[in-house]
Parts: structure tokens; C-alpha cells; sequence
């Protein structure tokens, strides 16, 4: 009976220390992995919200998002015009390189054309895709005070001046280019008619 009562005991006092090292553990381990996840400062700033309806038709404005600029366009009638008619002389005229599956949204042919959820606001991370400078906007067609190097077919849209890439209004590259993607959609959503919130 004494040995039966022994054996009882230690079988208790085996599962009660497993139990609190169990406890133990779990209280190390859930801090540890609560610390790894990003702070309330962090996951506000991957999110950017911004109203569209601010930016005067044919202007350009910059924002930020995640630190990175972001090139937001109202696009008049005339240049949504300039979108159709060079296809050939695009690298990625139908928006399908990788750097294009990032936004979801894009699920039609013509989101994938104007490379916006709605037509008239393109919005883009504002760096050339060859080595990261800032492309300018130039919407009307190539002029000769840009220099020789512009296609005379371009229709207009973004110069990078660092190395001489071109993007059209869609900011979608032109063939000859260093630049070897489209400039990058970000995935963003609109929250009202005119509220955007990108990422």
C-alpha cells in the first residue's frame, strides 16, 4: 500500500511540474512572439489614405506610402486619349509582369490598360523601375528641348532623367528603355467616391 501511495504521489508531482513548466514556457514564449509582431505606429503607417478628389484634372500630386513616394494623377478626357495606339511600343502593354500581381484589383482588361480602379486617378510608386530615381512628368508628346534621345512616337507621360527611361501616361515603359517593368501599382481600395486607402 505504501508503494501504491508513493507511486501515486510522484505521478502527481510528475504531471503538476510538467504542467507549470508548460505554464512557464508559455508565459516566456507568448511575449517573445507578441514582441515580433509589428506596433499599432508601424501597422498605421503601411496604410495611407488620401482623397483624390483634392488633385486638380491634369495635375500631378506626391504623397507618401511606407516611406516611398507615390504619384497620384487626375487624367483629363485628353489624357486618357493618349493611353491607346502605341501597344507595340510597350514592353508590358497589357500589365501582366510580376511586378503587376501585387494589385489584385486589376482583374480587367481595361483596369489593366489604365492601370486604375478608376480611369481618370492613376496612382504609382513614384521610382523608376531601372534604379530608382524619380521620373518627371512630361504628358504632352516628346519636345527636341529634352534631348535627342526621345522616341518619336512617344505619346507622353514620365522621363526618368537618370538614365532615360520612358513610361506613357499608364506609366507602362516604352520599348528601348532601361527600365524593365511598368511603374509598380500598389494595392489600394476606395472607401468613398473620392477616399483611396493605398496598401
Amino acid at each position: 500500500m505504501t508503494d501504491q501511495a508513493d507511486q501515486s504521489r510522484r505521478n502527481f508531482l510528475y504531471v503538476a511540474a510538467g504542467g507549470l513548466g508548460a505554464v512557464a514556457a508559455a508565459g516566456t514564449v507568448v511575449p517573445f512572439i507578441g514582441s515580433m509582431l509589428p506596433a499599432a505606429d508601424t501597422l498605421a503607417a503601411a496604410k495611407t489614405e488620401f482623397d483624390v478628389s483634392t488633385v486638380e484634372a491634369g495635375q500631378l500630386v506626391t504623397i507618401q506610402w511606407q516611406g516611398k513616394p507615390v504619384f497620384v494623377v487626375h487624367r483629363t478626357a485628353e489624357l486618357l486619349a493618349q493611353v491607346d495606339g502605341h501597344d507595340d511600343s510597350l514592353k508590358d502593354a497589357n500589365s501582366e509582369a510580376i511586378a503587376e500581381v501585387q494589385a489584385e484589383w486589376m482583374d480587367t482588361a481595361e483596369k489593366r490598360k489604365y492601370r486604375a480602379i478608376k480611369p481618370e486617378y492613376l496612382i504609382v510608386v513614384a521610382s523608376c523601375t531601372h534604379l530608382g530615381c524619380i521620373p518627371l512628368f512630361k504628358p504632352s508628346a516628346g519636345r527636341k528641348d529634352w534631348g535627342d534621345s526621345v522616341p518619336a512616337d512617344w505619346p507622353g507621360g514620365w522621363h526618368c532623367p537618370c538614365h532615360g527611361s520612358y513610361y506613357d501616361i499608364s506609366a507602362r515603359v516604352i520599348n528601348g528603355s532601361p527600365a524593365p517593368h511598368n511603374l509598380h501599382v500598389m494595392p489600394y481600395t476606395y472607401t468613398s467616391d473620392t477616399t483611396v486607402v493605398i496598401g
